[in-house]
């Protein structure tokens, strides 16, 4: 008896890990197949390197500063 219910849990475990490891590979295999159609119909397109805009410097801006000291200032002031 028990063994039978054993025997039969095992099949179900086995039953369900291999739908569902097929259910992901087959997932797996869209993804690649969506990804294939989307770049080959719908390609990305670039940017030109040289249209970009580049800061100098890469730090904050000084008015970015500016309003952080002030608050800064007007904190310690307060306490």
């Amino acid at each position: 008896m028990v063994a039978e219910l054993l025997w039969e849990a095992a099949n179900l475990m086995l039953i369900g890990m291999v739908a569902v490891f097929a259910f992901l590979l087959l997932l797996v295999f869209v993804v690649q197949l969506l990804s294939t159609v989307m770049q080959r119909y719908f390609p990305v397109k670039t940017t030109d390197k040289t249209t970009r805009v580049e800061s100098g410097s890469s730090g904050p801006s000084p008015a970015v500063i500016a309003a952080i000291s002030g608050a800064i200032h007007q904190y310690r002031q307060q306490q």
